[in-house]
């Protein structure tokens, strides 16, 4: 990439904080560099930092100072080939490093859009479920108040009825009051009617006995006796049928009223109708709510497996840069044991074949 940072910029920066006696350190390399990671940044100080210590190392050496020039050059230049070298070895591995990671950042970067996109869909579906759930509630308030007017509908139709009842029992009552005194008069009229009777057999046996001459006497008194009996069965058969005409007027209204009874039994029992279908309606809200709140509690649970998943992302990024921070101290290993191996391989400055050698 044509703006990442490379160990000779960090080198070049770090080799003018020196000179004028200054530590570097990341915040002045980057306040001159105006770009640059804080890991690489600082992987690249620490690698100068070591080069810089060992450069160091070997002038002070005073072995190293009783080499001869030649010798003391190619170590040096040998030293700069091996500096070069893990230098751009640690460029490449911090190019494909920063390369995984920026792969690694947009394939996070999308996940993450992605869930959130996920997420505000939930919450999306959420807010419309809450919402149908408000509206089922209100709905379910409302058949409630309704089922409550109905109750009291039918609270007062058997109130109605109770009085009806009340009222056909009260008839019922007069009815039979009636019946027994039209019994009774009735009874009463054939007893008077036979004692009647008798009363004229006894007289007439007693006046057949008494006298034949007096039969013509007896026989119209016996006349007079049957016409007045006569009339009076009249006046009594007409009072047994206005009588029978009342209990005919009070039986119709019997009818009337078993007839009224019938229609509010009929009423109550579509009230009762209507009240089952409004109880199973009422029941089906509520399973609608409990099914509307079982989906919004998944749909939680899959928010937070979502999560779950993100934080299990963050976590892996974590242990790649620390894998890649295990990887640059292996090679910065390797290259101190690389520099501590170097002028033990050199011969020593003793006599000229060491000059025909260098």
């Amino acid at each position: 990439m044509a703006s990442a940072v490379t160990y000779e910029m960090v080198e070049a920066v770090c080799n003018h904080l020196a000179a004028t006696g200054q530590s570097p350190t990341y915040l002045k390399v980057h306040q001159h560099l105006g770009k640059g990671s804080t890991r690489i940044v600082s992987a690249y100080i620490r690698q100068w930092r070591e080069a810089h210590a060992l450069s160091q190392a070997l002038e002070r050496d005073p072995l190293f100072g009783e080499w001869p020039e030649a010798l003391q050059l190619k170590a040096r230049s040998l030293f700069d080939a091996l500096l070069a070298l893990s230098a751009e070895a640690a460029n490449a591995s911090a190019d494909t490093q920063r390369q995984r990671f920026e792969e690694r950042e947009r394939e996070l970067t999308a996940a993450t859009q992605a869930a959130d996109q996920r997420t505000a869909d939930a919450h999306a579906r959420l807010r419309s479920e809450q919402a149908e759930t408000e509206r089922l509630t209100a709905e379910l308030r409302s058949l409630h108040a309704a089922d409550q007017a109905r109750q009291a509908m039918i609270a007062d139709l058997i109130a109605q009825r109770a009085e009806q009842t009340a009222r056909l029992a009260e008839a019922a009552a007069r009815l039979d009051t009636l019946r027994a005194e039209h019994a009774a008069q009735v009874q009463q009229l054939a007893d008077a009617a036979v004692a009647e009777r008798q009363r004229l057999l006894d007289e007439i046996r007693l006046e057949q006995e008494r006298a034949a001459g007096e039969r013509e006497h007896l026989m119209r008194q016996t006349d007079q006796l049957r016409q007045d009996h006569v009339v009076v069965v009249e006046e009594l058969k007409q009072k047994l049928v206005r009588l029978e005409g009342a209990l005919a007027g009070q039986r119709q209204k019997n009818e009337a009223l078993e007839t009224r009874a019938a229609a509010l039994a009929s009423a109550r029992q579509q009230l009762e109708g209507e009240m089952e279908k409004l109880t199973r309606r009422a029941a089906g809200l509520e399973e609608e709510v409990a099914r509307q709140q079982t989906r919004q509690v998944a749909d939680a649970a899959q928010l937070g497996s979502r999560e779950a998943q993100l934080a299990m992302l963050a976590q892996q990024l974590g242990r790649e840069t620390k894998r890649a921070e295990e990887a640059e101290k292996r090679l910065l290993t390797l290259l101190r044991q690389a520099t501590s191996t170097a002028p033990p391989a050199a011969p020593a400055p003793t006599g000229p074949q060491d000059d025909g050698e260098s």
